[in-house]
């Protein structure tokens, strides 16, 4: 269920703020949390995807809505215990390797299934050009992860910001906040529906409903960044481990 709530985060995310091949991308790093690796515990005082915050709370909330300090790249020193790969640049000219590297980053793919590609490519390599060969394979996979978390945390950061818009049009409007324990609609209504709602308050507790069910993706969405460091630092102990020196 929680897979599929992701699912949909992303898909709001890449509605709201990037293009078709992004939406993509974003998706691919939304499959089913069983195959890839557990999410990190929330940080003490994290918020809490059940209780959205209100709209006078986010109106005030910082830029980036994350717990965890947003970093736009992660760095190979924080996975990576092998040779410098700053001056690596051959692999974007070896299309094996770039193939490989966005399988292997692609949670769709099981970690098993991925670590097993990279034993199959390290066992294709020439005795005195493995090492190098799989160092490359490294670098693209930290550029290709990373080419992805930007992509995720523009969507985040523009998805916040749209919350934030609207907050303040609520506090403007004055609206009421409905009841916390009245149950949500269970189906979306269309905006003609909307608009034959009386009376006019019902309209406005409608809405701020929407908000606080879009708020509690926020907290869904801020794991995906950490889920695809996770996957990459398995990735860099699975290349590692095929290496000689």
């Amino acid at each position: 269920m929680r897979a599929y709530k992701i699912l949909f985060v992303l898909a709001g995310l890449a509605t709201l703020t990037v293009s078709d091949a992004s939406i993509a991308r974003a998706a691919e790093a939304a499959t089913p949390a069983a195959q890839a690796p557990a999410a990190p515990a929330a940080s003490p005082g994290a918020p809490d995807a059940a209780t959205p915050a209100s709209p006078s709370e986010v109106a005030a909330a910082p830029e980036w809505p994350c717990v965890w300090r947003k970093t736009l790249t992660l760095d190979a020193a924080t996975i990576w215990d092998g040779p410098s790969i700053d001056d690596v640049k051959g692999w974007q000219n070896d299309d094996t390797v770039r193939k490989l590297a966005q399988y292997l980053i692609s949670r769709r793919i099981k970690i098993e299934e991925a670590e097993a590609a990279v034993k199959k490519y390290a066992a294709s390599q020439a005795a005195d050009v493995r090492d190098q060969k799989l160092a490359n394979l490294f670098a693209a996979v930290l550029s290709r992860t990373n080419d992805e978390r930007k992509i995720m945390l523009s969507g985040i950061e523009r998805f916040h910001a749209r919350q934030k818009a609207r907050a303040k049009e609520i506090e403007k409007q004055g609206i009421v906040l409905p009841d916390q324990n009245a149950p949500l609609p269970t189906e979306a209504m269309s905006a003609t529906e909307i608009d034959k709602l009386s009376p006019e308050q019902d309209k406005y507790n409608w809405e701020v409903r929407v908000f606080q069910e879009r708020q509690k993706n926020i907290p869904i969405a801020c794991e995906i960044p950490q889920l695809m460091d996770e996957r990459a630092g398995a990735i860099a102990r699975a290349i590692r481990a095929e290496m000689k020196s």
